[in-house]
């Protein structure tokens, strides 16, 4: 029988505490020197033990984050039994040495071109020690792509970020903000490039601000003010852009424009050349300062 452990990169980025900090990542979020004093961390334990008993074996369901609403797209489906302990082979570390597992990883036996393998299908990690699950990925059938990760960035039980992965490429994030453990913040992706942002503000489960991006710059922002769910008003962005949160931008023309429907029914109007003016008229332009003085002759 063959085992299979394929591992995410582990990318250091000095560390995260608040979701706002998460929000803005161009990368999957990772943890390799966030809490750890030492320059590396030894694996001590790797056994396999049944998690039947020990509580932390599955992810807890309160901890899981709610992305509902009427005028918010879906989120990707995935297969959270993956992260459950039946039918799975579980290996535990202690990263800490203090005789307690805080890495958990889910092993399940396909078969593969006729062979028996075991690919991993779920990893958890308890990231400062306390007992409580702070990181889950989710695997594909193969085992070789996360396609979910979900990370407690403030170590308080709750998940406050997911991030959707397709084919390796980022497609979504979520956020809670306010840490309600409802979503009120989700940015969408396309080839691994961001579009938009949507944005609950008033927090009543519904989308009431999008922003779209064109060419790696902030292009327009449509905002519901009147509670329906649709956009009412739109903003052009200014003339100095905001570049995408994160790095992540579009190749030109890669955000909905000119009549393309956006989440909630309202349509994006078609991008004008310019930005049109403040106040709807040029200013003036500025006159020249007078020429200085000579100094008088003595």
């Amino acid at each position: 029988m063959t085992m299979h452990d394929h591992r995410s990169t582990v990318k250091d980025v000095g560390g995260f505490l608040r979701s706002a900090d998460l929000m803005n990542r161009a990368f999957r979020p990772t943890v390799a020197a966030m809490f750890m004093s030492k320059s590396c961390m030894l694996l001590v334990v790797s056994v396999a033990v049944p998690l039947g008993g020990m509580g932390c074996g599955s992810t807890p369901k309160k901890a899981e984050m709610v992305s509902e609403g009427p005028n918010v797209p879906p989120s990707p489906l995935v297969d959270r039994a993956k992260c459950n302990e039946k039918d799975k082979h579980v290996i535990t570390a202690d990263t800490d040495s203090d005789k307690k597992p805080d890495s958990w990883k889910f092993f399940k036996s396909v078969d593969i071109g006729g062979q028996k393998t075991e690919v991993i299908t779920c990893k958890q990690v308890d990231l400062n020690h306390d007992g409580k699950i702070d990181m889950v990925n989710y695997y594909d059938d193969g085992g070789s792509q996360i396609v979910l990760e979900e990370i407690d960035g403030d170590f308080d039980g709750k998940f406050d970020f997911t991030a959707y992965y397709n084919q390796n490429k980022r497609v979504r994030d979520e956020f809670d903000m306010n840490f309600d453990q409802r979503v009120d913040l989700w940015k969408y992706y396309e080839e691994g490039k961001l579009v938009r942002i949507e944005k609950d503000r008033n927090n009543d489960g519904k989308v009431d601000e999008w922003e779209y991006y064109e060419g790696g710059k902030l292009d327009r922002i449509g905002y519901d003010t009147s509670g329906s769910g649709q956009v009412d008003k739109w903003d052009r962005a200014p003339e100095v852009e905001e570049e995408a949160p994160g790095g992540n931008a579009p190749a030109p023309g890669a955000a909905p424009a000119g009549g393309v429907t956006p989440a909630g029914g309202a349509t994006t109007p078609p991008a004008p050349t310019a930005p049109p003016p403040a106040g709807g008229a040029a200013a003036p332009a500025a006159k020249p300062a007078p020429a200085a003085k000579a100094p008088a002759k003595k």
